[in-house]
């Protein structure tokens, strides 16, 4: 018995060892890849792009394109890299996934794990948890407009969600985003503001609407005057239980830093996270 368990301990240690050479046994070759590729579907959607593929130890992700692929690469960087490790897909407002892969000094080891022998993981089907959708009266706002934006939350489960919104108004902080710019805050600028939990039943939902008028000016960080440009009108909530809600995690970390590099559309692109939310893009114009 002994004997059995050390011979395979040297098993398992050659086939970590290379992904080529397994001269020294009568084994098939290992064979490895220095990518895997895969799609990700997502419910209520035709367009599936911006979904996040995310390894925890590695730090690093990329972006699905409109069809729902996505290629995950490795570099000679990664030769440390041996052993198992969880692939995380990720949208706000969708239900999480994972998939398993096995690394061998930085390369993919083929047919193995949740792996297939050509490098593909198997589609994964995403399940949406809330619906986001925004409105805004009009489509262009000059400076000192006031503009009228209702935004809806809409529990597509089967099962009870909370929403948690920061207490600035009935949508908490409401912004102009666009990737290009710090955020322009247009609800008042308190950093604490308190809050309330929303609990919605299936099928249900929450409205909310507010009315601002677009200052000349940011009014809550020290930059200067809105530049006339395309926006995206967002509200702030969290969605309980979502990893991103955890603001100290190296994975909130890595969206906030590493996001905006990789998803994909033009600017604004959908929003600082990862989501599939359909908020209203509006003008400032001259």
């Amino acid at each position: 018995m002994k004997r059995f368990i050390i011979i395979s301990i040297v098993l398992m240690s050659i086939i970590l060892m290379s992904c080529e050479d397994n001269s020294l046994l009568p084994l098939p070759t290992q064979k490895c890849s220095s990518s895997f590729r895969g799609k990700v579907i997502l419910q209520n959607q035709t367009e599936y792009s911006n979904a996040l593929v995310y390894i925890d130890s590695l730090n690093r992700g990329v972006s699905t394109d409109s069809s729902g692929n996505y290629t995950f690469q490795f570099t000679e960087q990664d030769y440390a890299y041996s052993g198992e490790f969880k692939v995380r897909y990720f949208l706000n407002d969708y239900d999480t996934d994972s998939a398993k892969i096995m690394l061998v000094k930085g390369k993919v080891k083929l047919d193995t794990l949740d792996v297939d022998s050509e490098g593909k993981i198997k589609t994964k089907e995403m399940k949406q948890i809330v619906l986001i959708e925004g409105w805004t009266d009009k489509k262009e706002y000059k400076i000192g407009e006031k503009i009228t934006f209702t935004a809806r939350f809409t529990n597509v489960t089967n099962r009870m969600v909370r929403i948690f919104i920061q207490a600035q108004s009935q949508l908490g902080f409401v912004g102009l985003y666009n990737d290009k710019y710090p955020s322009f805050i247009l609800s008042p600028c308190d950093p604490y503001p308190a809050g309330g939990d929303i609990s919605l039943q299936p099928t249900r939902f929450y409205e909310g609407m507010v009315v601002y008028t677009i200052p000349d000016r940011y009014k809550c960080i020290n930059y200067g005057p809105l530049p006339i440009d395309e926006y995206i009108v967002s509200a702030s909530f969290f969605i309980e239980g979502r990893t991103i809600n955890h603001l100290e995690s190296k994975f909130y970390k890595y969206i906030v830093e590493e996001w905006y590099k990789i998803h994909r559309g033009d600017s604004p692109k959908l929003d600082w996270f990862p989501n599939k939310y359909n908020f209203p893009h509006i003008k400032i114009i001259e």
